[in-house]
């Protein structure tokens, strides 16, 4: 199952990285909303997926 995670990594900055069990993390891109941000991952995650913000 993927995972994708937002997280604030400065102010008015978000990244979004994907993790799968047994591969390296992969990092997808910086957002300056979480909104977009959020919207970006549960696009990518589809319906097998999940997103987690942190």
């Amino acid at each position: 199952m993927s995972t994708y995670v937002i997280a604030k990594v400065a102010p008015s900055k978000w990244e979004i990285t994907h993790s799968q069990p047994g591969w390296i993390g992969t990092h997808i891109g910086f957002y300056s909303k979480r909104k977009a941000a959020e919207t970006t991952a549960r696009v990518l995650a589809g319906r097998m997926g999940k997103v987690v913000i942190k």
